[in-house]
Order: C-alpha cells, then structure tokens, then sequence
C-alpha cells in the first residue's frame, strides 16, 4: 500500500507523516518514506509519501508509482498524483476536481494535516486508540484529537493489513551516519547547517554530551573543517558533514590534512547543483569534485553507501581507512538517501552497528614513547608512518601544510624531498585493502548488470526481484581508487552493462572507466532533480534495447 498526503510547508505536512512514521515503527511495521520538500521556506508544494511492506521482512519496500490513499489540499498540491492514483483510490482533500478517484471526502480548512494523519492512519490498519494516543502526546487535549478522530472516520477505503513485527526503529541515511560515528568512537564535533546534512549535525548534539563529548555550531565551513583537523591532529576522531557548496569552501581543509596527513572524513549530502543549485532535490553529480578537489595532488579515498543500513557500516569504516592510510576520506550520499526513513527491526540496526570493529591504524598514544630520532613522515617498513599525538614523549613533530622533510622540518632541499615523500603520500592509496568494494546482487548468468551506488541501489535491488533471469546487479562503495579489479571480476559474464546515476554527464561512468574495458556501459541517466519510482526506471530500462525478454506483468512485482 502507498499513502500520500501533500500540500503546502507551513502546513505541518512533514509532522503529521513523521507521526504516521511512529505509530507504523510502535506496530513493528516495515516501510519507506519519501519526501519532496520545496525550496521555499513558507508555501512551497511539498508532500510526504509511505510504502507499506510486510511486516516479517528485514528490508524496506521501495519506492512504487501507484497510489492507494492521497490525502491533498488542495487542486494545485494534488497535481503530480492526478496519474499516479489507482481507479480506486481513495481521495481526501479540500476540492476533488479532476481527481480520478471513486471515494472522495472534505477535508477541513483548519487542521488539515492532523485530519490526514487520521485518514492514512486508519488506511493503514493503525488501531484508534493509539492514534489518539500519538495526538495526545504531540500536541496534548485539544481540537487536533478531534480533527484526528474525524479523518479516521472519514476513511472507508480498504485497510492495509497491521500484523505485529519485531521491534521496529525510524532510520534516515543521516540517521545511521551519525550512529555508525558513535559507534566509531566519535565524540567531538563541529559542523555548519546545510540542506539535506542538517540532521547530523543536530543528531550528535542531542547525543553526544550524554556519551562525555561535545558538538559545537561553527561559524561556516571552512572553520569547521579546520576545527576537525585540529581535533584529529590531537587524537580524537571526527569528521564532518556538509553538502555541495560547504564542501567548496572545505577544500582548502582537505589538501592541509593530506599534506600533514592528519586523519580526516568528510561527509558529503550531494544535492542538485551547481552554487545553490536545487538544494532540496537529489543529485549524484559531486563524484568529480570529491576524486579532484583541491589545488595541487594528494591521495584521498572516496566511499559511497548503498542504502540506509549500509551507512551504518560505511561510516566506520570510512573512520578506519582515515585512520589507517592518515588522508582525507570523502564519504558521499545524495539527498533521497540522506532523508529517506525506513522501519527496520532494531536487531538488524545492532548488527551493522557492531560489525567493524574500531581500527586507529599506526597511532603512538601516550604513554608510549617514541622511538629515538622520531621522524613523523617516514614509513620504515613500507606500511607507512606512525601518527603521534600531542603528549608523547619524543613524538614532538612540525605539521605544516608547507613541503617538508621526514621531520616535518620546512624549506628542506626539494629536489630530494620531494620526489621521496611526495610520491609516498601519492601512491599510499593505490592499494587500498578495503574488504567491500562492490556488492553483487543476483544470479551470475543474468546477461544484464546495473552499475550504481547509493539511492539507485534500492532500484538495482528491484529491478534483480522484478527480473532475475535477465538483470543482475553490481553496487559500488569504493568510487575513488575504483575499484578495477573487483568490477572487471563482477561484469566478466555481462552481455550489457548500465550504469544509472542521478546526474547529467555520467560521472560515476567517468570514474570507473578503466573497468569497463571488455562492455562499453549504456547510460541511464536523471538530473531533474526527482528520483525514479521503481516502476519508472524498470520502463527506462527498457527503453535501452537491453538484452533478454520481458516476463508479463512486470510492473506489478512487489
């Protein structure tokens, strides 16, 4: 089942689907949410959408085109569902003009969304008194419990069925960043507000102080950066969280912490760009800033999740290889990911959170003493240098973003340093030992496999459970080194290859290009600002001429 309620921000649109979102995670429901949320602060169109999925599996639904339940009000908000709703859908709104929907009824002018939240409630299969119940505590006794009740009332459209499951948690992408950091062993940390990197940044000041760490509101980016290398440089993990146009202004920070080679992540929420760019739709297209940014050559890594519970794991690990290389590692989502919310059973969210153990890398903490004649920068065995930090005895160093010498030591003779310790910093990532660079989804024979990361991934998922015998699936974590070897491995049988990515000019291609040196890809490209429905990218799909037959009935899978 799909429910909908849209209309207008100010309205408390965003309210009453996160209460809907709370009373399916009480009934151990699994769903996802979708958000589409306007540029404009008071008035803009905005809607909030929930997929309904049984209850006894692990993963959420994705995102599907038909509509069951739409809850709008008025003409203008209901407009992008006038083709989406099913014949029998069930309506309520201010107007129903237009509208192809056989159960139509009035909303009211005055509590509008609370009334929505009565409405999808009961659709859902959410028992009264727990509605009243989830009134009651937003908002106390008062007209909203009456406006409440009146659109569970007004509902008489089938009812999703509401079988218990385990356990449920509400979990964003941003969500599970800010716990995958926790549990990383991060407990300090700067940031700046930015849309979709907001939530991190007030998620870890609510927790952080309870955990004895600390969370500060900076002035911009650019000190927050400088204020995370500072921190590592002392030997406490952080990161920092940002998204297209903060992660401009952190890139001078960036090639300081390669050149000290001071652990660093930074996380970055790509949205629709360029400057301010469409900063509450979703976009893939800073894959080439985060490989390249930055003035002059230094190493750095750059990491993608692939869903909500993924970014749990990935985030420690981004913190490990931070650590164990000593260079920036550059995570980056994209908005659908960062804000989607999914019910998932809190066993499942434990797991991920307990499946990387903390690795600090080559670090001198005192009371270790430093070897006799300490020299920061040099690896004496090849597996690079050790990282004092400040109070070890003998482990005294200069960091400056300066050239310099083994020492730290500035205006050394170039002409031997540099090609020495430059070409060390340089290649320390061509090897890179991360365990999970590509997951591969589905049967090996499948002659068509889908390239992507991040919000596409739940796609490629779709797509394999819709079509097994013909798609197969190759998700990509590690973007920068790419990963050639493990995807050349993964698309060694395909008869075609695409890659789908939120962006006009193929830059995901662009990255893992010397993979595809046996298949030249096929694009399958967005950059509207919108994301795909499942049911919209399996017809895309097949707009490509791709290999193998499609089975009848396609689009109604799951």
């Amino acid at each position: 089942m799909v429910l909908a309620i849209t209309g207008y921000t100010g309205q408390g649109i965003e309210t009453a689907g996160e209460m809907l979102l709370e009373l399916l995670a009480r009934q151990g429901r699994r769903f996802r949410a979708w958000r589409d949320f306007s540029t404009i602060i008071r008035g803009g169109l905005t809607a909030f959408e929930v997929y309904l999925g049984p209850s006894g599996t692990a993963e959420a639904p994705w995102r599907r085109t038909p509509v069951d339940v739409v809850a709008g009000w008025d003409d203008a908000a209901l407009a992008a569902y006038r083709d989406r709703v099913r014949p029998e859908a069930v309506y309520g709104g201010k107007k129903a003009a237009g509208v192809p929907a056989v159960r139509q009824t009035d909303a009211p002018a005055v509590g509008f969304n609370v009334w929505a939240l009565g409405l999808l409630a009961r659709a859902a299969g959410v028992p009264r008194d727990a509605l009243v119940a989830a009134v009651l505590r937003r908002f106390g006794d008062g007209p909203n419990r009456a406006w409440a009740e009146a659109g569970y009332e007004a509902f008489a459209g089938p009812v999703a069925g509401a079988e218990a499951g385990p356990d449920t948690v509400v979990l964003s992408g941003n969500d599970a960043l800010s716990l995958g950091a926790v549990a990383g062993g991060v407990r300090f940390y700067c940031g700046y507000p930015i849309t979709p990197a907001s939530d991190i940044l007030e998620n870890l000041a609510r927790w952080l102080p309870a955990l004895g760490g600390v969370t500060y509101q900076v002035e911009d980016e650019i000190a927050a950066i400088h204020m995370a290398v500072g921190a590592s440089f002392a030997g406490q993990r952080t990161f920092v969280a940002t998204s297209g146009p903060g992660a401009s202004l952190m890139t001078e920070g960036l090639g300081w912490a390669a050149t000290v080679e001071v652990p660093l992540v930074l996380v970055d929420n790509q949205r629709g760009g360029p400057s301010t760019g469409m900063p509450t739709k979703v976009e893939q297209s800073d894959w080439l800033h985060l490989a390249h940014a930055g003035h002059g050559e230094f190493p750095r890594i750059v990491l993608a999740p692939t869903g909500v519970l993924d970014s749990l794991v990935v985030m420690q690990e981004a913190l490990n290889l931070a650590d164990r290389y000593q260079c920036p590692v550059l995570l980056g989502l994209d908005l659908d990911l960062a804000v989607r919310r999914i019910g998932v059973p809190w066993a499942a969210v434990a797991a991920h959170l307990a499946a990387v153990p903390p690795d600090r890398g080559r670090t001198l903490l005192p009371p270790t003493r430093a070897p006799e004649d300490f020299r920061r920068f040099v690896s004496p065995d090849g597996d690079g240098p050790w990282r004092p930090v400040p109070g070890v005895r003998g482990g005294a160093y200069v960091a400056s973003g300066d050239e310099h010498d083994e020492r730290g030591w500035m205006e050394p003779d170039f002409r031997v340093v540099r090609p020495r310790l430059h070409w060390r910093r340089l290649t320390k990532t061509r090897t890179l030992a991360y365990p999970r660079p590509v997951t591969e989804v589905g049967a090996e024979d499948a002659p068509v496999v889908l390239v992507a990361t991040g919000a596409v991934s739940e796609l490629v998922y779709g797509a394999v459970e819709a079509d097994p015998a013909r798609f197969r699936g190759v998700l990509v974590r590690q973007i920068v080194p790419a990963p050639v070897d493990a995807l050349r491995a993964a698309l060694r049988r395909a008869e075609a290859v695409v890659v789908a990515e939120y962006n006009a000019t193929g830059q995901l291609e662009e990255l893992l290009g010397p993979a595809f040196d046996a298949v030249r890809p096929r694009a399958l490209r967005r950059f509207d600002g919108e994301h795909w429905t499942l049911d919209e990218f399996l017809g895309r799909l097949e707009q490509l001429d791709l290999p193998g037959a499609r089975p009848a009935g396609l689009a109604g899978a799951r």
